[in-house]
């Protein structure tokens, strides 16, 4: 005897369902009503997403202004121009200095004219900035840090008070070959902080 073409290949002559299992649609279903009820909510002014930070990084004060007149006198003294940057800069930097804020001074380096930028961060004590001085070289020192930059970076990364005062660079990326001195010179200015 043949098997009708309607009958099941299971061998218990039941039908086979069509479609996804009842549960997948009812996870879409709770999805979609989920998602409409907060966006409703927020329609309405109730906030229960909770807010990203804020983009804007407060301002610096008196001790990063301190540390941006020693870096700026240091790097003069090496015969660097210096300048307030024209261009906005961003390194690679640990989450712990994500919100915190900073001041930058770029050295004029002709070969790179969007290089040279020197970042201060101001912390709110002295403690504040041993601390995250460590934690931040740290984190350069590791994998997650270190992809942020060019392989043969080197960071010079001191501690002036309350300051942090960081700056990397690599010659394969910028070989212009007053780099050296320029680190030679922020390395003068401060404490060097170390993992």
């Amino acid at each position: 005897m043949t098997t009708s073409p309607q009958a099941s290949s299971t061998g218990d002559g039941s039908r086979p369902a069509g479609g996804p299992p009842p549960w997948v649609a009812a996870v879409a279903i709770g999805t979609l009503v989920l998602g409409a009820l907060l966006i409703g909510l927020q329609l309405l002014g109730l906030n229960v997403i909770a807010p990203a930070p804020s983009p804007t990084i407060p301002p610096t004060g008196q001790a990063a202004q301190r540390t941006w007149d020693q870096v700026a006198a240091a790097l003069r003294a090496q015969q660097f121009q210096v300048q307030e940057p024209q261009v906005p800069y961003r390194p690679g930097e640990s989450p712990d200095l994500v919100d915190v804020p900073r001041r930058l001074v770029q050295a004029i380096l002709p070969s790179d004219p969007n290089g040279g930028f020197v970042v201060i961060y101001e912390l709110p004590t002295n403690g504040d900035a041993d601390r995250i001085g460590h934690e931040f070289a740290t984190y350069l020192a590791s994998g997650t840090g270190a992809v942020q930059f060019p392989r043969d970076t080197q960071f010079v990364l001191q501690r002036v008070g309350q300051t942090l005062v960081f700056f990397p660079w690599s010659a394969e990326a910028n070989p212009d070959p007053r780099l050296p001195a320029l680190a030679a010179a922020l390395q003068g200015v401060g404490e060097p902080v170390t993992p």
